[in-house]
């Protein structure tokens, strides 16, 4: 459990709230596996762990979006629109459970709100009032309460802060119930918020904190670069434990890095990494894609697309920030490695790149036309002779134009520069 610390322009602040791992993101995790598994036993494992958790944090709100708003419409989906006449949720409704956590949860609240009231009644200090904010809008995010946890975290509790610490802080705990709620929307507009306080004076834990959750978000929005570059960088300083776990974090850094990186990069930042390779043989997700990146990088083609496969199945499929992009991931890594072995060959014949892939030359025919038209590949099919055709970039007919074209660019900034000039200039004429 990680602590508020002291920012050195508030020496005079000794004690500050413990920040509380809240909400546990392994409901969220596990939720998203009700409506995307194809296994009926680890769907009931999931759901029984989520009532489990539930009853144990006395999630009130999130119980009742669960079983009211978010499985009808997820399973319709899921179902693919499919009407078998049963539209049931996965997890029913029942009016007695949601009635005693609702219960515990006004009981608490109530306790919370009482000792806030008594605290400004003895007119106690901002650190105190403020702890009590916090302590309320903690409360608010294990119980699922988005609503309310903005209203106290956002409203009361950051305007009672009296460091950029704390306030950075509160962002993270709204943010980890944005992502507990998949609200890519309202993190994006939170970690601006969070990017402009760590600028002011984030301290060195806060600001890896901050990497990690920027990092996951690029990951949800398909930016595989700049989450590749944050999440193998916090590997070695991960301590953001309350958003994930360490082995989360050293698959989502595997997926980034296998697809963003370069080949030199990708041998020393996720093959070599001493910290992927301590938890190879505890974390199956991240023997998979390690099995896949190590067949890119040392050119075992007829191993790659079995593993592309058994990565789509187990890592990415499963996961909720990779979910949605894993039909474009494989899609991206088979025009990688296509790419990659027709830069060693001027020409190479569709049977033998097939052999080398273990396909059949129709599916490889078929596959490559999806990428030649729009050029993501270098490269043309001769159906006659039945052999793929390597098209070298011309570089130095494209450095040629490159530099006409910043050429040009430097031009018009040097006309316009001379116009404001005279336009200046000509204030000072007789």
């Amino acid at each position: 459990m990680s602590n508020y610390e002291n920012d050195q322009e508030d020496e005079d602040v000794t004690i500050e709230p413990q920040l509380r791992m809240v909400p546990n993101y392994d409901v969220s995790d596990k939720t998203f596996l009700l409506t995307h598994s194809n296994s009926q036993e680890e769907m009931e494992q999931a759901k029984n762990f989520i009532l489990e958790q539930i009853e144990k944090d006395e999630m009130a709100p999130y119980y009742k979006y669960l079983t009211t708003k978010y499985l009808p419409e997820q399973v319709q989906q899921h179902n693919n629109g499919s009407s078998n006449g049963n539209n049931e949720q996965i997890i029913a409704y029942d009016a007695t459970v949601y009635g005693k956590l609702e219960a515990k949860n006004n009981e608490n609240i109530n306790s919370l709100k009482e000792k806030l009231d008594l605290l400004k009644t003895n007119d106690e200090g901002p650190l105190e009032i403020a702890n009590a904010w916090i302590e309320l809008g903690q409360y608010y995010v294990q119980i699922g309460d988005f609503e309310n946890a903005e209203k106290v975290l956002l409203g009361s509790a950051l305007s009672s802060a009296i460091s950029i610490g704390f306030k950075i802080d509160i962002y993270f705990m709204m943010l980890r119930l944005a992502f507990f709620y998949n609200d890519f929307a309202y993190i994006k507009e939170k970690l601006d918020a969070v990017n402009s306080l760590i600028e002011k004076g984030g301290d060195w834990e806060r600001r890896n904190r901050f990497k990690t959750y920027l990092g996951i978000y690029s990951l949800a929005i398909r930016d595989f670069k700049k989450a590749a570059e944050l999440l193998v960088d916090s590997l070695a300083t991960f301590t953001s434990i309350e958003l994930t776990s360490y082995e989360n974090i050293a698959m989502y850094a595997s997926v980034a890095g296998l697809f963003a990186l370069e080949r030199t990069d990708l041998k020393l930042k996720i093959i070599d990494s001493p910290e992927l390779l301590s938890l190879m043989t505890s974390t199956p997700a991240l023997q998979s894609i390690s099995s896949l990146t190590i067949a890119l990088y040392t050119s075992d083609y007829a191993s790659f697309f079995p593993f592309l496969l058994e990565s789509y199945d187990k890592v990415l499929i499963p996961c909720k920030y990779l979910n949605k992009h894993a039909d474009y991931f494989v899609r991206e890594m088979r025009r990688k490695v296509y790419a990659q072995l027709l830069d060693s060959y001027k020409t190479l014949s569709l049977k033998s790149m097939a052999h080398s892939f273990g396909v059949s030359v129709e599916f490889l025919d078929n596959d490559l036309g999806k990428f030649i038209p729009n050029k993501q590949l270098n490269c043309v099919i001769d159906r006659v002779n039945g052999i793929v055709e390597t098209k070298r970039p011309d570089n130095k007919n494209g450095q040629y134009h490159q530099l006409i074209r910043q050429g040009d660019g430097l031009l018009t900034k040097l006309q316009k520069y001379g116009a404001a000039v005279k336009l200046t200039g000509s204030d000072y004429v007789a």
